[in-house]
């Protein structure tokens, strides 16, 4: 992806958050906190070639969300039964292959992708579902002091590096197979999202975290090169090693005008105008009943009356509002959700280089209730969230009015 074409990071001034249970890609806390003084931080006892272990001790939270992609045949079998294609994740069987990627086919989607691992060497070794090959040295002394972990997540990958030691480096390049004009657009919840030159969505990185053998954050970020991302870290004397970073790389939904099949009055529509018309009644246009005419306020409780499976009919969803960056509104599924309490939807308004109005959904879902229900769940989903943008697109005249 091109550095010249990125555009400048846009913040949505509105996000309304939604309940129903998608195949969006997992969202993670960016940081570990760090470990009690009366516990023994793990440091060097722990091999950076036994990913369980190493993720276990520093990263349990996202241990515990890796998931079994279909193979090719139970993806054909899901797709007789739901109608639509369920996210792929195809493992390379070699340093020089790569990963691929491809979404669930609903409304919204985004796009296939591949990309390579910068540095990796040797046959791929598995483990719990877990892929992982050594990284070349930098010191070139033969000696693989970083190891690669391909993690599959419901509806994307974890790409994780695990350093040894200092001599591992500070530096870790992934390279995507982009279209030409790919660009980003940075969230005001911290996510990055990529479109190709038509604005369509193709795909989203996670905010980049890193964290050493006590838990404790470190300093990382990302940037481009071309296709190339790299995520640095920033290591100091004192940094307890291994050391544990990682991007994720996820599919969420992205509706725009230049996504769905029919048209909408006001297409173009700025986000304070998309802000107005659901402040004057939210739920006018939020298409799930349970919302109130009100604009939410923090701590608002909602009894959201949806349909994850349309098989299955209607079930409450009950959750709570509140606010997070950037003016953002989140959806937390309380006691009793079918996604598992504490899951997270967030919707975000945005307009992109062209003007156009999109609408960004994505989603942290603590409960996988299996390939099967996910996907189907993620038709509906992207139906009824394709139906909440052409409300307001339709409407959004920047009066305000309902």
């Amino acid at each position: 992806m091109p550095s010249s074409r990125r555009s400048t990071p846009r913040r949505a001034s509105l996000a309304a958050a939604v309940v129903a249970s998608t195949l969006c890609a997992v969202l993670l806390a960016p940081a570990g906190a760090a470990l009690a003084a009366s516990e023994q931080p793990p440091g060097l006892a722990l091999d950076i070639h036994d990913p369980i272990a190493l993720l276990q001790a520093l990263a349990p939270d996202e241990l515990a969300q890796t998931s079994t992609p279909p193979t090719p045949a139970e993806a054909d079998a899901l797709r007789a039964e739901v109608g639509i294609d369920p996210f792929r994740l195809g493992l390379p069987n070699s340093p020089t292959e790569p990963l691929a990627l491809s979404p669930a086919q609903t409304e919204g989607a985004g796009q296939a992708v591949s990309l390579t691992i910068g540095g990796a060497v040797g046959q791929p070794r598995s483990d719990s579902g877990i892929t992982s090959f050594d990284l070349a040295s930098p010191a070139d002394d033969g000696e693989a002091t970083a190891a690669a972990y391909i993690q599959p997540l419901q509806n994307g990958v974890r790409l994780l590096t695990a350093l040894a030691s200092p001599a591992a480096g500070t530096a870790f390049d992934y390279t995507f197979d982009l279209p030409d004009g790919a660009y980003a657009t940075e969230l005001p919840t911290g996510q990055t999202l990529l479109a190709d030159a038509t604005h369509a969505y193709i795909g989203t990185l996670e905010p980049a975290w890193a964290r050493d053998a006590t838990g404790a954050s470190l300093p990382t970020r990302y940037t481009w090169n071309g296709d190339t991302l790299t995520q640095h870290v920033d290591l100091a004397a004192d940094t307890a090693f291994p050391v544990l970073l990682d991007p994720t790389w996820y599919y969420a939904y992205d509706f725009s005008a230049a996504k769905p099949s029919f048209p909408v009055h006001y297409p173009k529509a700025s986000e304070s105008a998309a802000k107005r018309l659901l402040q004057a009644c939210f739920s006018c246009h939020f298409p799930i009943e349970g919302a109130t005419r009100a604009y939410p306020l923090n701590g608002t409780v909602f009894m959201l009356k949806v349909s994850p499976w349309t098989q299955l009919g209607w079930v409450w969803a009950p959750v709570i509002v509140q606010h997070a960056m950037g003016g953002a509104l989140q959806f937390v599924a309380a006691p009793g959700h079918f996604d598992g309490e504490g899951s997270i939807i967030t919707f975000s308004w945005y307009n992109d280089p062209s003007g156009y109005l999109h609408l960004y959904v994505h989603a942290m879902v603590k409960k996988d209730l299996g390939t099967l229900a996910n996907v189907a769940n993620s038709k509906a989903a992207g139906l009824t969230w394709m139906e909440f943008w052409r409300r307001v697109a339709d409407r959004a005249d920047g009066t305000g009015g309902v």
